[in-house]
């Protein structure tokens, strides 16, 4: 008789327990993640809901192992390239407190918490004690909170100001339609965009298209004049810029879930423009959801593509992705938004207990934390395929699991951060 090998067994025989979650702890016990990792350039280590103390803990901890151990040289986020200079810059030694950085740079409010500060604070600190190479601190995705553009219309127009002035009347064309729908509150620019008429929709998408041929005109002369670091960010704002245009338009054609994925495709961007070019040597960690690190297209109009399977296609071996779950405690959802809180306010929620066929529910909770190396798995069991499900905060995502993630670092109980609401 042929004994079934299953992932629930391995993995209690061969997953790695954890029994602590402090940033500053010995970092001994995570040299496993070594197996994972590899030579890889790009790590992502994600998180199956927004606003989890325990997912902010890992991550925090692992990107120290793969900074002090590993070398790693760039801690990349789900937030605004554009706002989440301020991150970069703080962490460098600028001015102002971890509360104004965190707020300022990262949107959606997932800068909000004690486990984000502690970990720019920490940061800052290598950077100052020149402990090791500069550890930088980026934002990868679309300007404004992926509501409006100007923030990235605003960089762009300062740096045009002092190198081609002439071509300051395409941004204001840009700039003053924007306006029109320009919001903090992203859903809300969302919806006023959808009021704009045909002709206000065409001047902005004219005016950023002349935008971009100048700037591109311009690309190899700045660099000669030794201003090639300048005008790629430069030209970075404005290709977000253009990016949430589109964005926007295809909301109105194929619904927000698959034009959202222009999100997805700049995030990629802007990890792999982090490698490029001078930065031969560089490896990045991303955060970011597991939905948006998950080496597959996703399921949705058009089969979706998420910042994952981009890297996955550009840099293949060399992209790896840990998903961040849990099994029980407590997740955050976001509630309907009012006149106080426009965005929505995170509450509290109930984790359901883990669903017949997903990931969770081969795990052992008797340990804080633990990690499987799914990659080393996969030749010893036979129920990989098995797994098509997994958290996305108070429900179960269809997902591949074994072709989506190369590992799952899996919390045993889990509770929202200070920032979520308690019932």
């Amino acid at each position: 008789m042929t004994v079934q090998r299953s992932f629930a067994r391995w993995v209690r025989d061969h997953g790695v327990a954890m029994d602590t979650l402090d940033l500053e702890a010995p970092l001994d016990d995570l040299e496993p993640l070594g197996d994972v990792v590899g030579d890889a350039r790009v790590v992502a280590l994600g998180e199956s809901s927004h606003h989890i103390r325990e997912f902010y803990q890992v991550r925090h901890r692992i990107l120290r192992f793969l900074v002090e151990r590993c070398g790693f040289q760039v801690y990349a986020l789900e937030a605004p390239f554009t706002q989440g200079q301020v991150l970069d810059a703080w962490v460098q030694g600028a001015p102002g407190t971890v509360e104004q950085v965190a707020e300022a740079g990262i949107a959606m409010s997932l800068g909000r918490c004690r486990q984000m500060y502690e970990v720019l604070s920490w940061i800052r600190q290598r950077n100052e004690k020149r402990d090791g190479p500069l550890l930088r601190c980026v934002g990868t995705d679309l300007p404004g909170a992926f509501g409006s553009p100007l923030p990235a219309l605003d960089e762009l127009a300062g740096y045009l100001n002092r190198v081609c002035p002439d071509v300051l009347p395409a941004v204001e064309t840009a700039v003053a339609v924007v306006r029109r729908f320009h919001d903090p509150v992203t859903m809300r620019a969302f919806a006023r965009y959808q009021e704009l008429g045909h002709g206000e929709r065409d001047a902005l998408t004219s005016a950023l298209s002349r935008l971009t041929a100048v700037m591109r005109r311009l690309t190899f002369v700045q660099r000669s004049r030794g201003h090639g670091a300048e005008h790629d960010t430069a030209l970075w704002h404005l290709r977000g810029a253009w990016y949430l245009d589109q964005l926007h338009r295809a909301t109105a054609v194929e619904g927000f879930e698959a034009a959202s994925t222009f999100r997805d495709l700049y995030m990629a961007e802007s990890v792999l423009r982090l490698l490029d070019g001078d930065a031969a040597n560089t490896r990045v960690v991303l955060a970011a959801h597991n939905w948006h690190i998950q080496r597959t297209p996703a399921e949705g109009a058009g089969r979706l593509l998420p910042t994952g399977a981009h890297l996955a296609a550009a840099l293949g071996d060399d992209y790896r992705a840990i998903g961040v779950t849990s099994s029980h405690g407590r997740t955050a959802i976001v509630g309907e938004p009012t006149p106080q809180h426009p965005e929505g306010t995170w509450h509290d929620a109930p984790l359901p207990p883990p669903a017949a066929g997903s990931i969770e529910a081969a795990f052992p909770t008797a340990s804080l934390w633990s990690l499987a190396n799914l990659r080393a798995a996969r030749p010893h069991i036979d129920d990989a395929e098995s797994f098509q499900q997994s958290r996305m905060a108070d429900y179960f995502l269809d997902i591949p699991v074994f072709t989506a993630f190369d590992a799952i670092a899996h919390i045993s109980h889990t509770t929202g951060t200070g920032h979520v609401m308690q019932p």
